[in-house]
């Protein structure tokens, strides 16, 4: 088939690889096949030592819009996204995993919004979890489904971004003069991906995820996000506890933290880290009050009252957020604003 492209198409997918032999014809053949076709696909091999190679210099050679840079060394996922991210032409910046499945109107619906929303600076889509464990010892896949599947507007996505990534990373499309405007992709030591939507929102511009289930998100234990040091739940709470270090109103006046159990105390030992005050722990649990963790107090959720610090809902049981930010709002936090979710 012969495909006319322009010199500067409207949309570069980005898709690093890191021996995939398995399942990156599929991945790819899932962005050739959109129904917007005015897209280049640059596959970024990071020293694969499988047949991934092989398998990309063959579609590149069937397909014109598809490319294919080689590292010259195992770099990660950040560097080779980074590495597409320069050889990218396209006005929208797109990512895909070489292990996922992107539904054929993905392309078409986000620069549909984007074209059409110009406050906007990116979005993601909802997503469909296929192949999950039966067991699941990481961070709870399926429930991170639902709540990202959830967050329906900017503002909420926005007050929500310190529960976990907001974004699906495979289903991203940002404005390329976002990501300009920050450097382009960094490599901090936790997950680079979230480290994104964090600067993104932290720089003012606004995301969204359509709510619509654009990718099937294929999981598996081999996975970055199960597999990589970088996604574990120390390395997401210093990612939070670096960004909430950097909010105005937490630098100055510090933060009181709801839920003093595991969760609470990892994230005030990594805020602490960062110079924050922590003025004390809040427990619905009758008899941890009075305790003191690291010489700050534990107090009855019931004295919780809205004033200069910041107040952080760190908890992890099921149910316990929903009832914290119950007993916020009715102490006159505002969510994204003076409080926050953090899990």
């Amino acid at each position: 088939m012969d495909w006319e492209i322009e010199a500067m198409p409207r949309v570069s997918i980005l898709l690093p690889v890191r021996n995939a032999e398995g399942t990156l014809e599929r991945a790819v053949n899932s962005c050739l096949t959109q129904s917007f076709t005015d897209l280049e696909l640059i596959i970024i091999d990071d020293c694969s030592t499988d047949g991934s190679p092989a398998i990309a210099e063959k579609l590149s050679s069937i397909d014109p819009r598809v490319s294919l840079l080689r590292l010259g060394k195992h770099s990660g996922v950040a560097a080779a996204a980074e590495a597409g991210r320069r050889a990218a032409n396209g006005e929208y910046v797109a990512r895909m995993d070489a292990d996922d499945v992107s539904c054929p109107e993905r392309i078409s619906r986000q620069v549909a919004l984007l074209d059409r929303q110009s406050s906007l600076s990116g979005c993601g889509t909802a997503v469909r979890l296929i192949g999950a464990p039966e067991s699941d010892p990481g961070r709870g896949f399926a429930e991170h489904v639902r709540w990202v599947n959830s967050l329906g507007s900017p503002s909420q996505l926005a007050a929500e971004r310190f529960i976990d990534s907001p974004v699906v990373n495979p289903t991203s499309m940002v404005r390329s003069r976002a990501l300009d405007s920050l450097g382009g992709y960094s490599d901090p030591e936790w997950a680079e991906d979230y480290d994104l939507w964090l600067r993104l929102l932290e720089a003012g511009h606004q995301l969204l995820n359509i709510r619509e289930r654009l990718l099937d998100w294929h999981d598996s234990r081999e996975r970055l996000t199960r597999s990589s040091a970088r996604y574990s739940a120390d390395m997401f709470s210093r990612a939070k506890a670096h960004y909430l270090s950097r909010i105005p109103r937490v630098a100055a006046s510090g933060v009181e933290i709801a839920g003093a159990g595991p969760v609470g105390k990892r994230l005030a030992r990594n805020l602490v880290a960062k110079s924050v005050r922590i003025g004390c722990f809040y427990e619905v649990n009758p008899r941890r009050l009075g305790e003191r963790i690291a010489e700050i107090e534990v107090r009855d959720h019931s004295v919780m009252r809205c004033g200069e610090s910041v107040l952080l809902a760190a908890v992890g049981l099921p149910g316990a957020r929903a009832r914290i930010r119950e007993l916020a709002v009715a102490a006159g936090y505002r969510e994204g604003v003076d409080f926050f979710c953090v899990a």
